[in-house]
């Protein structure tokens, strides 16, 4: 059901944000709460980690500085077990002081093979810190924190959508799958870990703009709201965007090629709509 939202106009301090009591406001903006107190934050330097520290360790690509906050690329794997009783369900990415906080939330299954996503977010000017948790089923929760710069006027949280009227055509094309191992090996072998990639142009605006240095809501956002993986029917990863997603995202993920079978892709709006692809997995 398409859903319009009702988020009325407030103001946002650069490095900081006001509670919002609007149900429109979601889960990207209700999830930006500090690390809690049974959550394991882990060093950068896996010498001196203990053995479950290691395997539970983040490895994370984020750059230090960056001139293009609209765009900032994001990296997450780990090399934690996949299995059914021994797996990570979920990793979040966060930016507490960005008016925006929440970057998205990204469940896995065993099906994923390994944890790994890759995508680009919106992010503000100045100095923050990024906070990586996830979620092991029987370890509880693992964290790692990186810093990043971006330059005044160089931030990405400002942008309001385009209207109704104008999300089809150009403005929004049907998304592709790209497989790099087939396209570098023109093979798939059973059993590997691929990493299929997503392509879809698509915009991804937050509704905000900034005046006299503060965030004020100028339109309703719009965003890729959700993306759903199966593979043979089955589920195999489930991503929770929110409008800090950037514009026309580039999404990697993971997939145990366990067999042959339909690789399926499926994207919702937070305007209700749906987009799909398709690709085949074949062993040579």
């Amino acid at each position: 059901m398409t859903r319009r939202s009702t988020l009325r106009t407030y103001g946002l301090s650069r490095r900081g944000f006001l509670g919002l009591t609007s149900a429109a406001a979601g889960l990207w903006m209700s999830r930006a709460w500090a690390l809690s107190s049974r959550t394991h934050l882990l060093g950068d330097d896996p010498a001196r980690l203990s053995p479950l520290e290691r395997e539970h360790l983040l490895s994370v690509r984020l750059p230090a500085k960056t001139r293009n906050g609209h765009k900032v690329p994001i990296l997450v794997e780990m090399s934690h077990p996949m299995a059914r009783g021994h797996h990570v369900t979920s990793l979040e990415v966060v930016n507490d002081t960005d008016p925006i906080p929440s970057k998205g939330i990204f469940h896995f299954t065993p099906a994923s093979g390994i944890v790994y996503v890759a995508f680009q977010a919106r992010m503000d000017e100045g100095d923050s810190q990024v906070t990586f948790s996830a979620e092991c089923n029987r370890h509880g929760r693992w964290a790692a924190r990186r810093n990043i710069s971006i330059p005044e006027n160089a931030g990405g949280c400002s942008g309001t959508a385009p209207p109704w009227t104008r999300t089809a055509g150009a403005e929004i094309h049907a998304p592709e799958i790209r497989i790099p191992e087939l396209v570098e090996r023109g093979e798939i072998r059973r059993g590997e870990v691929i990493h299929p990639q997503l392509k879809i142009r698509h915009p991804n605006r937050t509704g905000l703009v900034e005046r006299d240095g503060s965030f004020v809501r100028a339109s309703a956002p719009l965003y890729l709201k959700q993306m759903e993986v199966q593979f043979g029917g089955e589920p195999v990863s489930h991503f929770e965007f929110t409008p800090a997603l950037s514009d026309d995202p580039f999404i990697t993920f993971a997939l145990l090629a366990s067999h042959e079978g339909t690789l399926e892709v499926r994207l919702a709006n937070n305007r209700g709509e749906h987009f799909e692809a398709a690709h085949d997995i074949r062993f040579s």
